[in-house]
């Protein structure tokens, strides 16, 4: 891409994104050299070699399901999140190097049109709000949870009583549980491997916020553009003008929704499969925080409790992201029929009024992105999602009051 097409409105809009995805060597309009995929595998490894840590504490953790279990079980699920997010993007460069080149050209067009620029500065605005919302919580829940790391090893190193049985055990409290291995290191390692751990918690927590809301960015562009159609659907048929005239004008609108139609399915391709996944993922986490949340509170630790509602808050933030996006394209795609509809069509010659019907058939099938091609992404998915975690959070605990 080059610096003259890349506009201050555009930058407002993906700005963030390009910055972080070329860290990870996932910006699609940036230059495949040997330097970016270095990065892209380093990012990957590092996540990857979370998963030992994990599995360690997970085969050697004697705890109750309330407090390690399903803290290792969270990390375990963000990695493979995080690592299935990599490789989603990275196949699917090519097709959103198409649709961020159509939002550059979009974005260029809207000097010309005050009205065009209104709708996607709305746009812009609301996906912008959202990724500083992720940035923010992401960071928030990562700070807090290292910093209450870093404060139980510095009380334990301080204020440990010489004279207890425990003054000569150290239990070193790492970033990412690891079972046994808080107990066999020593202080010089432990610092080495919470610094490695920071590293690789960071690029997890970084990958959910930034690639969930470049989802959200490119998908409301999308639903913005489709908005500016409907609008010109809308009102080409108002002004007398002649039977070419009209043609010439609702051929380009036709055109227009194709190029929209194509877009759309390079962000159906892209992602409907990390949709599945992350949704799956998510709507188990949320029971399983649900039920970790009531045993803190029944066991009084109010500290687990508050940690378990931070990761609650980002999980529901995360499953709106999805939703919430794949809502707001469908309902304005839905619109366009109506646009069609609500037009002087009477106005128009025979022959026009004829392609308009088969105009509105087309446009009778809106935009729906799906999790794996299994069910569609809108408001109603996100609602059966907080039902489904509900009703395991009840069954789990009646499993467990009665065992």
């Amino acid at each position: 891409m080059s610096a003259k097409r890349w506009s201050d409105d555009f930058a407002y809009a993906f700005s963030i994104h390009r910055i972080f995805l070329k860290i990870y060597g996932l910006w699609p309009l940036q230059e495949q050299t040997l330097f970016t995929k270095i990065r892209y595998v380093f990012c990957v490894t590092a996540q990857f070699m979370i998963l030992p840590f994990v599995t360690l504490d997970l085969m050697w953790n004697n705890e109750n399901a309330g407090t390690g279990g399903i803290e290792s079980i969270l990390y375990f699920v963000s990695t493979v999140l995080g690592m299935i997010k990599h490789v989603c993007i990275a196949i699917g460069q090519k097709k959103l190097s198409i649709n961020l080149d159509a939002a550059i050209d979009d974005w260029l067009s809207t000097k010309e049109n005050e009205e065009t620029r209104k709708i996607m500065k709305k746009y812009a605005a609301r996906a912008r709000i959202l990724t500083l919302m992720l940035l923010y919580s992401g960071g928030g829940c990562f700070s807090i949870y290292m910093s209450a790391i870093v404060f139980i090893n510095l009380k334990q190193i301080f204020f440990t009583d010489p004279l207890s049985a425990d003054a000569n055990t150290t239990y070193w409290m790492l970033l990412v549980p690891s079972g046994p291995l808080a107990t066999s290191i020593t202080g010089s390692q432990y610092v080495i491997l919470l610094i490695f751990q920071i590293v690789q918690t960071s690029l997890v927590c970084s990958t959910q916020c930034v690639i969930d809301s470049f989802f959200f960015n490119i998908t409301l562009h999308l639903a913005g553009q489709v908005e500016v159609l409907k609008n010109k659907f809308k009102i080409f048929a108002n002004d007398s003008n002649t039977e070419a005239n009209y043609r010439k004008k609702f051929v380009s609108l036709v055109d227009r929704h194709g190029e929209l139609m194509k877009f759309y399915q390079n962000l159906e391709d892209t992602f409907h499969l990390l949709i599945l996944v992350q949704l799956v993922m998510v709507t188990i986490m949320l029971a399983l925080i649900g039920l970790r949340i009531n045993l803190c509170l029944n066991e009084k630790d109010h500290v687990e409790a508050a940690k378990s509602i931070v990761v609650l808050n980002y999980l529901l933030m995360e499953s709106l992201v999805l939703t919430y996006g794949g809502d707001f394209l469908q309902r304005e795609s839905e619109g366009i029929f109506y646009a069609l509809y609500a037009t002087s069509w009477f106005t128009l010659p025979v022959k026009l009024m004829k392609d308009l019907h088969f105009a509105m058939m087309r446009s009778s099938i809106p935009f729906r992105l799906t999790g794996g091609k299994f069910f569609y992404v809108n408001r109603e998915t996100m609602m059966y999602i907080l039902k489904t975690a509900a009703s395991y959070v009840s069954v789990l605990r009646i499993a467990l009051r009665e065992s």
